[in-house]
């Protein structure tokens, strides 16, 4: 029978992994507060051989702890919460168990109907619209109704009462695609286009999939899978540069590299790269040491340009008499203008002066010959990083600011890096950083609800959630 190496090496490593498995490892993982899917996940193993090693541990599982946990409340003690009628969070917290935990045992003990059919019956409208205009979230009102969230949006439709949360379903159904469409195609970005139709970024990303809008990203996602290995290959061998690749392939050039390495295609510059790397300090030094020239060293040891040698040089602290360094050639001014003129890309200088780019500016600097590198660095050091502050304390957006400041939008993270400077979106990680396992459980015990959590915290809903599966508390 056929077997792959990959699958016959995977099978070595699976066994090793179980074979080294202790009890020990598994109760410290326990500890830590990892689900069962974590630790089968870091333990590298599979479901069934995860369960088998709990029984040969003799440790029982989170299930078996949970069904043993509740069999061990009396239907006694459970009833008498019932009869005087205990917020359920208080219920919860005095038995540690969860709210899922509270009704199977209210199934379990044939209690369902009894206290939750005379509360919600005993609700009035004139109570609810009361709770509401105290701003309480679902799970305070239910609290103090001492119902369930089913049965308060049940008495909701009953009442025909119209909360914010209902409003806000309302208010998406009637947005249309083509309204999301054109929005989008205008150039907005996502939190201006929420801010726009008065919704929250994450809901116009669900929108977005709901309509099945094709957004820009989704078109690129689709164009970069659609490029295969041969196709890369061809362009390549044609002679045509990286620019000018990504050009016809409408991809980045950080996307370009991606590619490479996911194909496994190892171009001349990458080639170029590992035998440079290769190279020791006893090679090059003998070929110094022999009087050889700059053009014979190249040829000898393989590698494309001159530069590629003297950075060997460099690297392992070579003397020599090569003169070569950007300090000791002269290039005229009127040349270097000239190239500034037909600038095109970053190879228009390597084409026409055969120098490097940091050479080149070097010249430029030194000639007082103006580039596009020098005005900007100019600008850069114009600014007022105090204003521009002020400005993105009170929300202003990344295309705002720069219109304010005649910033290149290119130019944004520069400004932002060299004056550190605090975005909506470093100050929502800032924030994220602050939240503590120890202060979720104490507001979700406080009924608080996940967008109230969002707005005390003042982190996005995505955040708070991988915050919730990382403690454990989901």
């Amino acid at each position: 029978m056929y077997v792959s190496l990959n699958s016959y090496f995977s099978n070595i490593t699976f066994q090793s992994n179980q074979n080294n498995i202790t009890k020990e490892q598994i109760l410290k993982l326990r500890e830590e507060g990892k689900s069962e899917t974590e630790i089968i996940k870091t333990l590298n193993i599979s479901t069934p051989t995860y369960y088998r090693k709990l029984k040969l541990f003799n440790i029982p599982s989170k299930k078996e702890s949970y069904n043993k946990k509740l069999a061990e409340i009396p239907k006694e003690q459970f009833e008498s919460f019932l009869k005087n009628k205990t917020p359920i969070n208080e219920v919860c917290s005095t038995l540690n168990i969860t709210t899922t935990a509270y009704y199977n045992l209210m199934e379990k003990y044939g209690l369902r109907g009894y206290i939750l059919g005379a509360s919600r019956k005993a609700a009035t409208k004139e109570q609810i619209l009361s709770l509401l205009e105290q701003k309480l979230s679902v799970a305070e009102i239910c609290k103090q109704l001492n119902i369930c969230k089913d049965a308060y949006f049940d008495l909701l439709n009953k009442f025909e009462i119209s909360t914010k949360h209902k409003e806000s379903i309302k208010r998406i159904s009637q947005i249309t695609k083509e309204e999301v469409d054109n929005l989008i195609k205008s150039g907005k970005s996502n939190p201006e286009i929420a801010e726009i139709l008065n919704i929250s970024v994450s809901t116009l990303q669900r929108l977005v999939g709901t309509l099945k809008i094709e957004t820009k990203l989704a078109k690129s996602k689709e164009n970069i899978a659609n490029i295969t290995k041969e196709q890369l290959e061809n362009l390549i061998n044609s002679g045509k540069k990286r620019e000018e690749i990504c050009k016809e392939l409408n991809i980045s050039e950080r996307t370009y590299t991606d590619l490479l390495n996911k194909f496994g295609i190892i171009t001349e510059f990458k080639q170029a790269k590992i035998n440079i790397s290769n190279i020791t300090k006893e090679e090059i030094q003998a070929l110094v040491d022999k009087d050889y020239t700059i053009d014979e060293i190249c040829k000898k040891l393989n590698l494309t340009s001159q530069g590629s040698v003297y950075k060997l040089f460099k690297r392992h602290h070579i003397k020599y008499n090569y003169k070569h360094h950007f300090g000791e050639i002269t290039i005229p001014k009127a040349k270097l203008e000239k190239t500034v003129k037909n600038w095109k890309s970053r190879y228009t200088i390597e084409e026409s002066l055969g120098i490097s780019n940091t050479c080149f500016y070097e010249k430029a600097k030194q000639a007082n010959v103006k580039t596009v590198l020098g005005d900007s660095i100019k600008k850069l050091n114009a600014l007022n990083p105090i204003e521009i502050q002020e400005y993105l304390d009170q929300g202003a957006t990344k295309s705002e600011v720069c219109e304010l400041f005649d910033i290149p939008v290119q130019m944004y993270r520069s400004v932002i890096r060299k004056y550190n400077l605090i975005t909506k979106e470093t100050r929502l990680h800032l924030n994220a950083k602050t939240i503590t396992k120890e202060l979720l459980e104490e507001k979700l015990q406080a009924g608080k609800s996940t967008m109230e959590l969002c707005k005390e915290f003042n982190v996005s809903l995505n955040t708070l959630l991988k915050k919730l599966q990382k403690f454990g508390l989901k």
